[in-house]
């Protein structure tokens, strides 16, 4: 038997955003798993691109008012229609294999509408299950997105117990109606899908600066993303959010961005923020994931509200613990009491675009990989496989 796990695979729906280029790639992965039976896939959140497939034109900030909205149908159809061949593998999969779906932050409506939830079931195949986190009993994995450690990417639910959409998606949506439209007329087409894959987020203030030295542009790219970045903050989606996680930065946009700081002081935090951002340990989650071994086995239920109602207990038999999330691929091995404990962050099917320092000088490089794990039972013990393979 074989068990094979990716994640933030990103299919979209056709539009420009949707940049999942590896259709055939996955789909004769597909098929080689599909050779025998018994065997599972394992897609470890942001398999689909929901959150970049539905629009938001009230501004509404409660995740129950955003789904009556949805055109799910719509949205699956026109993913099917973008990648017809690969949604049909995945069926084809699906009927002698399990699919086993685990939401991430790119997705979660799936778990909030029972009627959303059964439609994306149908649509991937006969044999699918949906789930916010997976405990594997048989072979002692456990699988979690990871979006629950990512303060900026997780669900929040008020004091009167309204849920509002991760800060992230906020953010997101707000650039996608106020920014992109600039940057869709003055961008080179060839570097125009770099835009959307900038990690991290806020470095894209800082990226746009060089875009536009490097084009000789002469729209003043940043200028307008920082107008665009302070009119976010002062967005009653965003104070909402601020006040209910940092009430002191809450105050804060309040006595700067609307009285004092304005366009500079937006300039001051961008660059703030992505200077932090840059020296903080982009692999983030195995930090957490060693508090998890080492301390209390626990992921409390303040990061995990729309996935689960309680505390989650990371069970005692554990051969290994599997994320996505931050489009790092990573594997470690952690000792432990009864032998060894893996982690393995199964990165990202899109390309990404880093800063880094080349002669002293900051510079954005594109780096495109796809990756994905294996693991099978062999004389009662796991053989594991990472697959990591750099994309031209």
């Amino acid at each position: 038997m074989i068990k094979l796990y990716l994640s933030d695979l990103h299919i979209g729906n056709g539009n420009k955003k949707d940049d999942f280029k590896y259709d055939k790639e996955l789909i004769k992965i597909l098929e080689d798993l599909n050779e025998e039976s018994k065997n599972e896939l394992y897609i470890v959140g942001d398999g689909f691109e929901i959150l970049q497939s539905y629009e938001n034109p009230q501004k509404n900030n409660d995740i129950y008012e955003i789904i009556k909205n949805f055109d799910f149908d719509s949205i699956l159809k026109k993913i099917k229609e973008s990648h017809n061949d690969l949604i049909m593998a995945f069926r084809n999969y699906s009927k002698k294999n399990k699919i086993h779906y685990i939401v991430g932050n790119h997705d979660y409506y799936l778990l909030f509408d029972e009627k959303i939830k059964n439609k994306f079931k149908n649509f991937l195949g006969e044999n699918v299950e949906i789930h916010p986190y997976y405990y594997d009993e048989k072979w002692e994995i456990f699988i979690i997105h990871g979006n629950q450690f990512d303060t900026l990417n997780r669900l929040t639910v008020t004091k009167t117990g309204k849920i509002l959409p991760p800060y992230g998606e906020l953010m997101e949506k707000f650039i996608s109606k106020y920014f992109d439209n600039e940057v869709l007329n003055v961008l080179p087409d060839e570097i125009l899908m770099d835009y959307d894959n900038i990690e991290p987020k806020m470095d894209i203030f800082l990226w746009l600066e060089e875009i536009r030295n490097k084009y000789s542009i002469g729209l003043d790219l940043e200028y307008k993303w920082i107008d665009m970045f302070v009119n976010f903050v002062r967005s009653k989606e965003s104070k909402e959010w601020l006040k209910e996680n940092y009430p002191f930065i809450h105050i804060l946009s309040y006595l700067f961005i609307n009285k004092i700081g304005g366009i500079k002081f937006g300039e001051i935090l961008v660059r703030t923020i992505s200077s932090l951002r840059g020296a903080k340990k982009t692999n983030y989650l195995m930090e957490n994931v060693k508090k998890i071994l080492y301390k209390n086995r626990v992921i409390p239920k303040k990061y995990c509200i729309g996935y689960s109602n309680e505390d989650i207990l990371i069970p005692s038999k554990l051969q290994g613990i599997i994320m996505g999330h931050i489009h790092v691929p990573t594997y470690e091995i952690f000792p432990n009491n009864n032998g060894e404990i893996f982690y393995c962050n199964l990165g990202s099917w899109k390309h990404t675009v880093k800063k880094t320092s080349v002669k002293n000088k900051t510079k954005f490089l594109r780096r495109t990989q796809i990756s994905y794990f294996i693991v099978k039972e062999s004389n009662k013990s796991l053989n594991t496989q990472f697959v990591i393979k750099d994309m031209i």
